[in-house]
C-alpha cells in the first residue's frame, strides 16, 4: 500500500501488487557425475549438488533402489527441486562389474583312494567375493574304475564370467 500526503494532512493511497515468481530451475553443479563403481553392490550413493537462483544450494534425490546389486551399468537419474516447482535431473552411471574369480577354500585336495571304483566325489567349496560360497562342478563321468591316477579337474564358476579351477587325484589301485 502506498500512501500519498501532501503535508496539510490530506493523504491518499494505493495499492500495488508485487509478484515473486520463480521460473528459473536449478542448476548442477558439475556438468557430468562421475561413475560409481563396485564388484559386487553398491549399499548408498552420494548426493550432487545444484545451484538454485533463489534458494541456494540444492541436494538432489535419486530414483534407485538401494542396494544396486545387477552386474552391469545402473543408469541413476537426480532430480534437483527447488521448492518452487522447478526441477532440473542429471543422470549417473553405477556400474557393477565383478572381475574376481572364487577362491579355493582349501589350497590342495586330498586324493580319493579305492581298490575299484569311486562312484560319488564329494564337491569341493570356494569362496567368492560376491556370490559367498560356490561348489565345484567336476569334468569326470562316474564310476571311475579306470586302474590309475584320473586327474579330476573342479572349476568353480561364480556367475558372473568368473572361474577358478581346482584339480584332485582319483586314485584306484587293487593292489
Amino acid at each position: 500500500t502506498w500512501t500519498y500526503n501532501d503535508g496539510n494532512g490530506n493523504t491518499s493511497t494505493q495499492t500495488q501488487n508485487v509478484v515473486i515468481d520463480d521460473v528459473t530451475a536449478p542448476v548442477a553443479n558439475v556438468a557430468a557425475l562421475a561413475d560409481v563403481t563396485s564388484e559386487c553392490s553398491i549399499t548408498s550413493l552420494t548426493a550432487p549438488t545444484a545451484t538454485d537462483n533463489c534458494t541456494g544450494t540444492i541436494a538432489g534425490t535419486h530414483n534407485a533402489t538401494l542396494p544396486i546389486i545387477s552386474q552391469g551399468t545402473t543408469v541413476v537419474t537426480w532430480t534437483y527441486n527447488d521448492g518452487n516447482g522447478n526441477t532440473s535431473t542429471q543422470t549417473q552411471n553405477v556400474v557393477i562389474d565383478d572381475i574376481t574369480a572364487p577362491i579355493a577354500n582349501v589350497a590342495t585336495l586330498a586324493d580319493v583312494t579305492s581298490e575299484c571304483s569311486v562312484t560319488s566325489l564329494t564337491a569341493p567349496t570356494a569362496t567368492d567375493n560376491c556370490a559367498g560360497t560356490i561348489t565345484g562342478a567336476h569334468n569326470v563321468t562316474l564310476p571311475i574304475t579306470t586302474q590309475g591316477t584320473t586327474v579330476v579337474t573342479w572349476t568353480y564358476n561364480d556367475g558372473n564370467g568368473n572361474t577358478s579351477t581346482q584339480t584332485q587325484n582319483v586314485v584306484i589301485d587293487d593292489a
